[in-house]
Order: structure tokens, then C-alpha cells, then sequence
């Protein structure tokens, strides 16, 4: 018996892009390969392209030689915490972290039961000697 094989799949249907129209695109464009007369996806790169007029690039370099990269768009920096030691820094960021987290209520929660159960382990532990100092106190 001779097995049936799957054929190769279609070759995608190729949209093409006006640049000169559209003037900007970006997003996720995808990779093909060439396969015995198929092309096969091999991946996805993101991408942004823009067509620009002469006086528009030459305000706006891009390549080597170009100023700070914090040009376009402008991106504000950011707001550090600033201590003396570092080992407060990572105490500082865990608390904030912990204080936005949506667990907050559970995070407050395990934090009271857990001073509780000092508080309830020392009255436990201290309870036997304090009650018989109490009790030869009273009686001699």
C-alpha cells in the first residue's frame, strides 16, 4: 500500500505596503524561507520604517554620530530612590512593591497573623514559670 503524503502547504498570500503613502509603518513583520518553491514562516521581526524628506532626516539623524538616543520620542527620566546604602535601596523597593501589589490585603493579613503567633508562642512559653513565680509569690 502506498501511504498518501500531506502536499506542501500554499505559499501566504502577500500584502504589500505604499510606504511612500503611508510614510510610517511598524509592527511585527514575518520572515520566509524558500523551500523547494514554497516559502515556510520562519519567524517574526519588529520593525518600524518611515520615509522622511531630506530636511526631516537631517533634523532627526539616525545611524553613527547621532546625539542621545533620548531624542524621539522623549522619554522623562526616572525617579530612583535615593539612599546612602545600598542594602536600604532593596528593602525600600520590596516594601513599595509589596505596599502596589494587588496581594496587599493578604500580604497585611499574613503579617498580622505572624504577630500573633509571637505574641500567642511567648504567653505560651513564658506562661508555666511566670504562673508558678505567681503562685509561691502568693503563698509564701
Amino acid at each position: 500500500e502506498e501511504e498518501d503524503e500531506e502536499p506542501p502547504p500554499r505559499p501566504p498570500k502577500i500584502q504589500y505596503l505604499n510606504l511612500f503613502k503611508k510614510k510610517k509603518s511598524q509592527g511585527w513583520w514575518p520572515m520566509y524561507k524558500k523551500i523547494d518553491g514554497y516559502l515556510y514562516k520562519t519567524g517574526k521581526i519588529k520593525l518600524e520604517i518611515e520615509v522622511m524628506t531630506k530636511p526631516q532626516a537631517l533634523q532627526r539623524p539616525a545611524g553613527f554620530g547621532r546625539a542621545d538616543p533620548n531624542e524621539n520620542p522623549e522619554i522623562d527620566e526616572p525617579i530612583r530612590v535615593s539612599t546612602e546604602f545600598p542594602e536600604i535601596d532593596v528593602k525600600v523597593k520590596t516594601a513599595k512593591f509589596v505596599w502596589k501589589s494587588p496581594n496587599k490585603p493578604k500580604v497585611i493579613l499574613a503579617g498580622i497573623a505572624q504577630l500573633l503567633g509571637v505574641v500567642s508562642f511567648s504567653v505560651i512559653y513564658n506562661l508555666p514559670s511566670a504562673l508558678i513565680s505567681y503562685l509561691l509569690s502568693y503563698i509564701g
